[in-house]
């Protein structure tokens, strides 16, 4: 397997993180609630990322494929700057810089963003690229545009990073410690020659070279060390950087993870130890680790993540991946044991054999030193081996992995006591992982970044740890490590389990530690990630819930409550209203708040439950629910039973059955008191309880158990069931058995029966030691969890009323039902005082009627009702009356009461015979009866009381109905043939009728059928029956046999049947014979027919259906409606009478048409209808209209002539948002529907629920869809002709959606038009007379009237328009946004037919339409015209202007004729013009031949005299060896002592025989050239001192350089050969050269060299023949086009007489003359090169004067000497050209005495000029700073650089004549290069 990772640093205790980096490129696949700062480009990929150093300033860097981007982090990764960085042309086999000439490969090639680093002291960005081999740049890192360094021709040292963008580069700036300089680390994959670990210059020069500093050699092949890095770091002194490569010393050479680490002051790498770690993982198993390491220790830690590789011994296809944690401290103390063990003990450990080693193939060892070698050299020195490594790996422990996704980058922020790392996935999903101290590690959190998009290994935390930068292939997002603020509750806080987020309890707030202020107190700041810390709660309350205004302290018990400052106070809030608090122990104490402050309960509720908060200011600490009752609510509330409903409320409610109250007092200010049953009622004070009672917490009950007690005890008797005597009469005294029990008392003339519960709640168990009185708990828990309420509990320190037990006093005694007794024995005596009551089955109720509460309405009827503990009322008369309540008014009726023998607590109530009727028809009418006390209250009774009044005759209004009447009414039909009726039987004064008369039918339905029979016809009358089988087979319909439907049949008012076949037409009347009883006949017929079809219309139409038919016939109007149905060809057709509308087929064609009546079918016989293809909408426009509607839609498509009734409807939506106030009465609606019984509904609730419509919808808006139609016209089969429905103005803010209805087709106008469809504002026309409209407008014949508006083309054009005058149009020509131009008819048009005739209305009205809106404009008067007789002045004046214009005529015929003679004669003028100028060509080009024809000469003459000037051999081999040298260092002597003299050469004799060792040398160059500091220039020098050295032993120097070359030959078929010898990068390059250059002398000398120096002085020759321009360069004679001088010069050659002296010339001691030639036209400095080109001929180049060093020095006469110069105060200016001096300035003549003297100047140029760089060529210099531009032959602005193809056109120049052709000057040229072959 291989293991690939990415590091982080973790810190111990100090928050700080560093930046991840992924060991391997890991080549991916590329397939948002909440908004984040996000930057992204899709048109490039993001590769690394930088922040800058001062958090203040935010800024972020974001270098990618041809992009850098500067980003504002405080400002939502806003773009502040981006530069473009690629692509440009490069190719990797070029070295920079990269032209067409030195590069043909070269291609657009994209620069991918290889390093982005920060230098933090001198604040620049250095960012470097993949193309130019590397290089880099600095940047200010305020403006990434402004480029601080950029070197233009780098040397290969300034190479940075890989030029490859698949291999890695890693960087690290250090900044100056002590004062050094700022230097780069680098580490770099392979690509050709270069190190793979360098340190690079940052602010010295050479800036990014590696020239003078380090660089890590490798003796081995580069290609085997192929370094792929991850990142690189530094810490105290040392840097550390990470990679994997191959490990070449194992037979696998599988990929294994590296660390190597470098002293930083080692500029030699020395120091150098190389370290493997290892992450033992098997093939198919990740997580197995050999050791632990723990993550939270004190000091530095390396955090990685590892993934595994498909590779031969590893097939597992899952994205393993691991996190591991390896201990910095452990990595030092293996790398200083591996130092140690090389420099003492050879690397050895004695029975380990050898550990460390000597890595890259470095011939050296591991040596064995002194010990304190350790000491003095730490970090190594130039006698210590390097570099090490070690073959011990340093193991890890995984300590969290995943096999979802491959892990591609890390992050680390360090907390106290624990570190949390951020680690990101190929899938886009960031993972959060808590690392604990104690070796806990759990992923908290996985947040998707980007799906299926890997994040880049750039993975920042900014300074503070806030905020995470998350980088993937093409966004940058800025996110929080934590968003604890989306917490807004504790729970949800602490749920959350964020290391990072906590409660700030008394903030009330989720945060973390450092934002709360008091985080570092205990119990100030939950912990989120901590499981046991809990919410602060109210664990407790006193009370749960009291009346409404009751006032009391509540204790509210709060756990871990924090303590307060001094001055600070905790308050209690009941909702919103404040009251005080005081602290305790355990929590704090409230009060209740008044009624009033309160919010009020909610109508339907009898509670109001509001929020308990303990609050800190604005904080809400704890809180908790808390209950406030109306007793009164519950008495409403509970109906017709508000005794019971209050004593089994859950509020503890008490009933007072005197005052009819029912109240939360313990007791009743008079009469007897029933307490509640769910509490226990007030105890005794003497004996005191047994036990102190807890309050009972809120709705938790258990099942009942059951004891029994006896308040007469002072404890409790065991539970035995003492006997009791009951009495007969309620005025009788009672007296009981007393228990037997020894420690009964007998004083007391009652005992109290009772059962008490035991209620087990949580832990405790509460006995309650007093009556207590109800039903079993068990309903009292299944009501109290129903209502999810709380219940009051009663303490013993509450009851402040007490019940004191006498001889005197009888007390109540109750007993209650236990476990499922229903029966109750009650005993009940007055009392004085007080009484004790019991549960709601003590209350006094009516129970249930006794007898049938049936009751016939008009006779007298007593009622018996059941009742029970009426006896409590302590009445003594018992007057109570019955009231019953019938059609919303109440009857009253006296009762009586007595009393069950039996039974003592039940009661009869009869109430007094009494006669009830009731007048809304209905049979039943069921009546509520109550009972109440004489001029009282109503006693409860049962819901379902209710007594059921009926009347025989509603609904039974002939015989048969009330003979079926249910018997349990004893209806019956009583009465004469004149007026029966049906009534209660007990009601018939006449006699009661048993038989019933004969059947009347009323009606028929239908009154037709066809002839085949199947009409189903009902037969609607009375009497007809009592069942089916009365009337079974006794009806007829027109004498046909009518089959009985008997489903369908009603008593004796319906009979539903089936016609038969009649089989013929027929018609009769129908007949019903009831068995026993009469016939009846209807006083309709029924008619069997027989429809015939006879046409159709139309005949055609589409397949989709809609089409609306028309059916012809006779007799179609058979049967039910309902059961006439249409078919064509099989399909159903909607029918509408004798018309139908097609449904849909699913094919065309032809069909029959069938239509039937019922169950008979006829068939149109003849015709056929035709389904079409359905019509087709293809293109729809214009797109938009006027609010008015009417414009014309034209709409096109196919078969749209089938369309009956084509539609086009427009369709107004609301907008997708609300307005605000619609929206927010939506929301409370929302909220309102949400809001359970139980919650606080006071306050917006009743507006909430009103029913009224809203009207809060805004004017001018639309709230609800409206929907508009306009039919359309068909114009044919492909064109509809739609005209836009008017709608309102809010069409402007709504949606608009616009749909076609063909028929039944619909088309949406989106899908066939070019835009969205829309309506704009109606255009506005101003009346043609705007400053009086009721004036007409004149208008003046001929001209066109203009109109003024608004909007007038915003939804119309032109021709569109419709303009008229009167009857007459006017055309509408232009039309504008606020003009509409229309030409109007030549004559007045008339008026319309509907105006008036006479006065002003005479005059025509200009009206426009425009769809649907006509506008009038106001009327118009044409002005009166000219007359149609023509005047005879006008006549005489026509006829004079005829003759001027003839005469006029014939002037211009005159002067076109002389015009044109005179062209004729330019004609010819110019033609013989052009005859001169072709003889004047032809005479120059046959001139140009003559010279080229002509000039021919022997240069060998030449060299009779002088020879070539030849160097000899020495000065040949130094020039070539030592270039730039003014003098050879072999030349100087040995510059030592002579008392030294003899032991230097000796040392030098030493040195001698060395070199000629071959072993030796070859050795001692390859050393020299692994220095860092050995430079190319020292390169050369090495190689040319060898040179000179061996230069008598070529044999031994030939075999060192062939031994050399083949080893630069294996190193550079490693990397890329085409770049070898192309730069000096070894000895052997210049050893090479060299080598050459001795071998090549005599081939030069005897060979090569005269035709060489014959072919220059040839062409020399021919370029001075002619002038030169010496400013341009151009020349008469040249070989170079672009350099030929086209202009004609005057010049002409001079004969000089050069005065030479004898030495010079002859050796004489005289002086003599030598002729040299020269132009006139030459400039003093061109004069002075050719008079010593010609004068020292014999001399070689390099040995003659420079021309500088000498003047031209004019001889005329014995005293006449005159120094000439270019430019002097004689020289020719004009405006900004001033004119080089020449000959011909001075008038220097033919024959003339010129002589060179040196000049006196102290310097000047020294006479050796072997080392001048460049070549001397004129330079086209566009001007001095002064403005003065210097010209000779040409102004450098005249002979400007056309193309080729445009130098033969003639330009003239202001006062100057035209040029020739220049091509004729190409003769010269030609001649040059004849020249150049001779």
């Amino acid at each position: 397997s291989m293991d690939k990772g990415i590091f982080a640093m973790l810190h111990g205790k100090a928050l700080n993180s560093t930046l991840l980096l992924l060991l391997i490129p890991i080549i991916f696949a590329s397939a948002h609630s909440r908004s984040y700062p996000c930057f992204s480009r899709n048109d490039t990929e993001f590769q690394h990322l930088v922040l800058h150093p001062d958090p203040s300033v935010g800024t972020v860097y974001v270098g990618a494929r041809d992009h850098l981007f500067q980003l504002d982090g405080l400002d939502g990764l806003r773009l502040e700057q981006e530069e473009r960085t690629g692509p440009v042309s490069d190719s990797k086999d070029c070295l920079p810089p990269v032209t067409e000439l030195n590069c043909p490969q070269a291609r657009k090639t994209s620069n991918h963003n290889k390093l982005l680093l920060v230098d933090p002291k001198a604040l620049e960005l250095i960012t470097c690229g993949s193309v130019h081999q590397g290089t880099c740049q600095k940047r200010n890192l305020s403006s990434i545009k402004n480029i601080l360094f950029s070197t233009e021709r780098p040397v290969d040292t300034q190479y940075v990073a890989a030029n490859d963008p698949s291999v890695s580069t890693v960087g690290l700036v250090v900044g100056p410690r002590g004062g050094e300089r700022t230097v780069m680390y680098v580490g770099r994959g392979y690509t050709a020659s270069h190190p793979p670990i360098s340190t690079r210059h940052l602010s010295s020069e050479p800036i990014f070279s590696y020239e003078e500093t380090a660089k890590l050699a490798v003796a081995g092949r580069l290609s085997e060390y192929d370094h792929h890095f991850v990142t690189a770091f530094t810490r105290r002194t040392y840097v550390y950087f990470l990679f994997y490569r191959r490990d070449i010393k194992s037979a696998s050479r599988e990929y294994r993870t590296y660390a190597a680490r470098v002293c930083l002051d080692d500029t030699s790498y020395y120091s150098y130890v190389l370290w493997v770690y290892t992450f033992l993982l098997s093939e198919m198993d990740l997580h197995q680790c050999s050791t632990d390491t723990g993550a939270g220790r004190e000091g530095k830690d390396l955090l990685g993540v590892f993934s595994t590789h498909i590779s031969s011994t590893n097939s597992n296809p899952l994205d393993a991946s691991a996190l591991c944690v390896y201990p910095l401290d452990e990595l030092d103390r293996h790398i200083d044991s591996t130092r140690d063990l090389c420099y003492t003990q050879d690397g050895r450990v004695e029975g380990k054999g050898e550990v460390a080693y000597i890595e890259y193939e470095v011939k050296s060892s591991c040596a064995n030193l002194p010990p304190n070698t350790l000491k003095a050299y730490p970090c190594g020195s130039d006698h210590t081996p390097s570099p090490m490594a070690s073959r011990a790996p340093l193991e890890a422990k995984a300590v969290w992995h995943t096999s979802a996704a491959r892990l591609t980058a890390v992050a680390v922020s360090v907390r106290d006591k624990h570190s949390i790392a951020f680690l990101g996935d190929s899938k886009g999903t960031l993972h959060k992982v808590y690392l604990g101290q104690d070796g806990m590690v759990e992923v908290y959190a996985n947040t998707t970044i980007h799906p299926n998009s890997p994040i880049n290994s750039d993975l920042l935390l900014d300074q503070t740890g806030a905020h995470i930068y998350v980088m993937t292939r093409n966004t940058v997002e800025k996110r929080p490590v934590a968003e604890c603020g989306d917490h807004l509750d504790c729970q949800s806080c602490l749920s959350a389990r964020d290391p990072y987020c906590g409660w700030c309890v008394l903030e009330g707030r989720c945060g973390q530690q450092w934002e709360c202020q008091r985080g570092s107190l205990q119990g100030q700041w939950l912990w989120s990630f901590n499981q046991t810390q809990k919410c602060l709660s109210i664990q407790h309350l006193s009370l749960y819930n009291i009346s409404r205004g009751e006032k009391t302290d509540i204790a509210v018990s709060v756990e871990g409550l924090p303590r307060l400052g001094e001055g600070e106070f905790y308050s209690c809030f009941f909702q919103d209203t404040e009251t005080p608090a005081s602290t305790t122990n355990n929590g704090v104490t409230c009060s209740t708040p008044d009624a009033s402050s309160l919010p009020p309960i909610s109508h339907g509720d009898e509670f109001v439950m509001v929020t308990l908060s303990l609050r800190l200011t604005n904080v809400t600490v704890a809180e908790t629910e808390f209950t406030f009752y109306n007793c009164s609510l519950v008495q409403q509330l509970s109906g017709r039973r508000p005794c019971q409903g209050c004593v089994s409320s859950r509020w503890g409610c008490n009933w007072c059955i005197h005052q009819h109250v029912c109240t939360h007092k313990h007791t009743c200010s008079q009469g007897i008191t029933i307490y509640n049953q769910n509490f226990k009622p007030p105890t005794p004070t003497i004996p005191p309880p047994t036990r102190k009672l807890t309050p009972l917490p809120p709705t938790v009950w258990a099942a009942p158990t059951t004891t029994t007690t006896t308040t007469t005890t002072t404890q409790p008797p065991p539970t035995e069931k003492p006997s009791l005597t009951t009495a007969a009469a309620p005025s009788t005294p009672t007296t009981a058995t007393p228990p037997t029990t020894p420690n009964a008392e007998t004083t007391a003339p009652l005992a109290l029966h009772t059962t008490s519960r035991s209620v087990r709640t949580q832990a405790t168990t509460i006995h309650a030691d007093v009556i207590t009185i109800g039903e079993s708990l068990s309903d009292v828990e299944r009501t109290t969890e129903e209502n999810g309420a709380t219940t009051r509990g009663f303490s013993e320190d509450e009851d402040t009323d007490t019940l004191n037990i006498t001889d005197e006093t009888l007390h109540t005694t109750f007993r209650s039902s236990t476990s499922g007794q229903v029966d109750s024995d009650l005993r009940f005596l007055e009392l004085s005082g007080e009484v004790v009551g019991s549960s709601s089955d003590e209350c006094p109720c009516v129970e249930k009627v006794q007898d049938s509460p049936l009751l016939p309405v008009n006779v007298e009827r007593k009622i018996t009702l059941v009742g029970q503990h009426l006896n409590l009322f302590q009445d003594e008369n018992l007057d109570y009356e019955c009231v019953l309540a019938i059609e919303n008014q109440s009857v009253v009726v006296q009762a009586s009461v007595e009393s069950d023998p039996k039974k003592p607590s039940v009661f009869f109530i009869t109430c007094q015979p009494y006669q009830y009727a009731y007048s809304v028809l209905m049979e039943e009418y069921p009546a509520t009866i109550n009972v109440r006390r004489k001029n009282n209250f109503l006693i409860d009774s049962a819901e379902d009381l209710y007594v059921t009044l009926f009347n025989c005759s509603v609904g039974r209004s002939d015989c048969s109905r009330c003979r079926t009447a249910h018997p349990k009414y004893g209806c019956v039909w009583c009465g004469g043939a004149a007026s029966s009726r049906c009534v209660y039987q007990d009601s018939c004064t006449d006699e009661i009728k048993h038989t019933c008369p004969a059947p009347v039918i009323h009606f028929l339905d239908p009154v037709s059928g066809p002839v085949e029979g199947g009409t189903v016809v009902t037969i609607s009358g009375s009497n007809l029956g009592q069942r089916a089988e009365d009337i079974q087979n006794s009806v007829t319909v027109a004498g046909v046999p009518c089959s009985v439907i008997h489903s369908r049949y009603e008593v004796s008012s319906r009979i539903v049947c089936e016609t038969t076949s009649s089989g013929r037409e027929k018609s009769g009347h129908a007949s019903v014979r009831v068995r026993g009883g009469g016939l009846g006949l209807s006083a309709q017929t029924f008619s069997f027919q027989d429809p015939v079809l006879s046409s159709i219309f139309p005949q055609r139409g589409p397949k989709a259906g809609g089409s609306s038919l028309t059916i012809r016939g006779r007799r179609l109007r058979t049967g039910h409606p309902s059961e006439v149905s249409v078919l064509i060809g099989g399909v159903p057709c909607m029918e509408d009478q004798i018309s139908c509308l097609t449904k849909g087929s699913n094919r065309t064609g032809e069909h029959g048409i069938t239509v039937r009546f019922g169950g008979a079918e006829r068939h149109l016989q003849g015709l056929v209808y035709h389904y079409t293809p359905n019509p087709n909408i293809t293109t729809a426009a214009p797109s938009k209209s006027f609010l008015s509607g009417g414009r014309i839609i034209r709409v096109s498509g196919q078969n749209l002539d089938v369309v009956q009734e084509p539609k086009m409807r427009v369709t107004l939506s609301p907008p997708d948002t609300l307005p605000p106030r619609r929206r927010r009465s939506i929301n409370r609606r929302k909220e309102a529907g949400s809001l359970n019984r139980g919650h606080d509904h006071q306050g917006p609730l009743k507006r909430w629920r009103r029913i009224v419509p809203d009207t809060d919808c805004p004017e001018g808006a639309l709230c609800h869809v409206k929907q508009y139609e306009s039919r359309c016209t068909v114009n044919s089969s492909s064109l509809i002709l739609c005209p836009t429905p008017a709608v309102g103005a809010e069409a402007r803010r709504a949606r608009v959606k616009v749909h076609f209805l063909l028929d039944s087709l619909h088309f949406d106008f989106s899908t066939v038009g070019n835009e969205a469809f829309s309506y704009e504002s109606n255009p506005k026309l101003y009346p043609l007379n705007q400053n009086d409209p009721s004036k007409p407008y004149h208008h003046k014949p001929g001209s066109i009237i203009s109109v003024e508006g608004e909007n007038l083309d915003l939804a119309i054009y032109k021709h569109e328009v419709e303009a008229r005058i009167g009857e007459g149009v006017c055309s509408v020509k232009t039309l504008t946004h606020n003009h509409l131009y229309c030409e109007p008819p030549a004559q007045q048009p008339s008026v319309t037919a509907s105006k008036k005739q006479d006065g002003m209305d005479s005059l025509p009205e200009f009206t426009v339409k425009m769809g649907n809106l006509n506008f009038s404009l106001g009327r118009v008067q044409y002005d009166s015209q000219a007359q149609s007789t023509f005047p005879l002045e006008a006549q005489v004046g026509v006829g004079v202007g005829a003759s001027i214009v003839a005469l006029i005529v014939l002037i211009i015929v005159l002067i076109y004729r002389r015009k044109s003679k005179q062209a004729m004669r330019d004609y010819k003028k110019v033609q013989i013009q052009l005859e001169n100028l072709e003889t004047s060509v032809r005479d120059r080009c046959k001139k140009e031949f003559t010279d080229l024809m002509t000039e021919m000469m022997d240069m060998s003459s030449d060299l009779v005299g002088s020879g070539i000037p030849f160097l000899d051999y020495r000065a040949y081999a130094e020039r070539i060896f030592f270039p730039g040298h003014q003098e050879s260092p072999l030349r100087r002597d040995l510059d030592v002592p002579e008392s030294r003299r003899q032991t230097v050469e000796q040392g030098l004799v030493q040195l001698s025989n060395l070199l000629n060792s071959k072993l030796f040398l070859t050795k001692f160059i390859h050393t020299l050239e692994v220095q860092r500091t050995f430079s190319p220039r020292d390169r050369a020098y090495v190689a040319s001192l060898l040179t000179v050295a061996l230069h008598g032993k070529l044999e031994y120097f030939t075999d060192i350089l062939k031994t050399l070359l083949n080893d630069l030959v294996e190193q550079y078929v490693a990397k890329n050969p085409k770049l070898m010898l192309r730069r000096t990068e070894s000895v052997v390059e210049k050893l090479l050269t060299n080598w050459m250059s001795i071998c090549l002398f005599t081939f030069l000398r005897e060979s090569a060299g005269e035709s060489f120096y014959m072919l220059f002085r040839a062409i020399k020759h021919q370029v001075d023949k002619g002038p030169v321009d010496a400013v341009t360069g151009k020349a008469k004679y040249t070989l170079n086009d672009n350099r030929l001088l086209r202009e004609d010069v005057e010049y002409r050659t001079l004969t000089l007489n050069v005065v030479m002296p004898a030495a010079a010339a002859s050796g004489g001691t005289t002086t003599q003359t030598v002729p040299a030639k020269v132009l006139d036209c030459d400039t003093i400095t061109q004069v002075k090169e050719k008079l010593l080109e010609q004068t020292w001929k014999g001399t070689s180049f390099s040995q003659r004067p420079h021309i500088d060093s000498l003047h031209l020095e004019w001889r005329a006469g014995v005293a006449g000497h005159l120094i000439l110069s270019d430019e002097d105060l004689t020289s020719v200016v004009q405006g900004l050209w001033k004119r080089l001096n020449t000959l011909q300035h001075y008038k220097v003549p033919d024959g003339a005495t010129v002589a060179l003297v040196p000049r006196n100047a102290k310097h000047h140029l020294h006479d050796s000029h072997d080392y001048m760089p460049g070549e001397k060529t004129p330079m086209l210099d566009d001007g001095e700073e002064g403005g003065v531009r210097l010209w000779h032959l040409v102004k450098a602005s005249e002979e400007s650089e056309l193309p080729k193809h445009r130098r033969g056109s003639l330009r003239e120049r202001g006062g100057e004549r035209a040029k020739a052709i220049p091509e004729i000057y190409l003769t010269r040229l030609l001649s040059m290069k004849v020249t150049e072959i001779m």
